[in-house]
This record gives C-alpha cells, structure tokens and sequence, in this order.
C-alpha cells in the first residue's frame, strides 16, 4: 500500500503541491486533474526523483522520504509520460534497462535481470518485437514496451503518467487494459486526462486542481458532474464509463 501525507513541493517560489494526502491500495487508483494541476510533479516526487518540501511517503509501512533513488526505484517504478531515445538500443535492451536499481554497473546484468526482462516481454505480448530497434517502433508500440520495463523493474507500486497520451484509440484501450490487469497484483496509480475513461477502469480516484487535492475516494462517486465541473471550470452535465473488451495478458 503507498500512502502520501502532507507533500507538499515548490518550483523556487512557485508552490505546486499544497499539503496533498492520498492512499493507493492494490488496485488501480487514477489521479484527474487539468493541466497544471501538479500531476506530473507529484508522481515524480512519490518516486523519489523530486525531493518534496515536506511530508512523507510510506510504501507497506516504510517511511521512504529521503531515501536514495536507486533504492526508492526498487519499491516504487515510474513510467514517464515522455519517452525517446537517440541511440537504436532494442526492445530488449530498453526493457532490460528496468532492472537497474539491481544491476551492479561493473558486472552487468546478471541471467536473473535477463529473465525478468523477457518475462515482461512475454506478459505484455512483446516477445516478436525483442530484436527490433525501439527508435522504429510505433508511439503505441513504445509505450507498450515502457509498460513491460515497468513490469521488470518489479517495484511494489506501479506510477504511470499520463500512459494514453497518443490519440490512437484502440491503443488508449489496450494499454488501460492492460495497466488494470497489472493493478489485480498490487497497487497503481495512475494519471488521465479523460475522466470517462479513469470511470472505466478504475477503482478509486483522486481529483487535482492547483496542487491540491479537491476529491477522493471511489471512482463512481467521486468523478461525478458535479466535481468534474469544480476540477476543470466547465459545466459537465453527464459522465459515462465506457465499455471495452480488454486484451488479455498472460499472468
């Protein structure tokens, strides 16, 4: 379970996070919020790449504020919304590089690491693209193969950001889809725009606006018209979960 009490975080003098409180258990807990709202920021800084001003976040118990990154990356994974690379590593290799918090950099990858990362290949349905260089691959694609290092790094507690930020639609689905099976095995938190989709798959949900938090609690009845239209300033006068067929992924 990750817990968030009182984080609070500031860009020099502009405060972005005000005192923000959340619980994650197992499952999938969305976070909805405009942009701007600190979103990003807060995901960074549960995991440890941002060093909040105050406050604390605890993973089972554990009070992990002030910890090393490598060792906050070996309880929490983060999935970036942005992602690129310059050099043509394979999929494989990008993959792999999940397991870094565990690799010693003299002696490399160890078989267990190698494992691992052809195991998540495996659970995403990624096994026929492993050779492939991932600067070739489509924006869907990649993002299905930063899915899989998150699944090989193997943290306690999964964040995404923003994983649906390409427009194709049948990838919006299929990566929902399959972050929700993810989430049957331990806790995720994820970002979104679009509140329809955060109703269809998720269990709870947090609302954001300038870095605080306004809601909380369970989906149905926290996304509701009448906190969407406080969370981004217009009327909203109905929300649906839209029913999908998930992929299936292999446990």
């Amino acid at each position: 379970m990750l817990c968030v009490e009182g984080l609070s975080f500031s860009y020099g003098q502009r405060r972005v996070l005000k005192s923000v409180n959340l619980s994650v258990e197992r499952g999938l807990t969305c976070l909805l919020g405009p942009n701007g709202a600190g979103k990003t920021t807060l995901l960074k800084c549960i995991a440890g790449i941002l060093r909040p001003e105050t406050g604390r976040v605890i993973v089972d118990g554990r009070d992990i504020t002030g910890l090393p990154r490598r060792e906050v990356s070996k309880l929490i994974t983060y999935s970036p919304q942005e992602f690129s690379s310059t050099f043509p590593y394979t999929v494989f290799q990008m993959v792999l590089m999940g397991r870094n918090p565990y690799i010693n950099p003299i002696e490399g990858p160890r078989k267990e690491d190698e494992e691992a990362a052809l195991q998540a290949l495996r659970t995403l349905g990624l096994e026929k693209l492993k050779n492939r260089p991932f600067t070739e691959l489509s924006g869907g694609e990649r993002r299905l193969v930063m899915i899989a290092r998150a699944v090989a790094q193997g943290g306690r507690v999964l964040l995404f950001d923003e994983p649906t930020s390409f427009p194709d639609f049948k990838n919006k689905y299929e990566v929902m889809s399959i972050i929700k099976s993810l989430s049957e095995k331990k806790p995720v938190l994820v970002s979104l725009h679009d509140p329809n989709l955060a109703l269809t798959y998720s269990e709870r949900a947090f609302l954001l606006k300038n870095g605080k938090i306004i809601a909380g609690g369970r989906a149905e009845e926290v996304i509701t018209p009448q906190n969407l239209s406080v969370l981004y300033d217009i009327p909203v006068e109905r929300v649906t979960a839209e029913i999908m067929v998930p992929r299936e992924v292999v446990p």
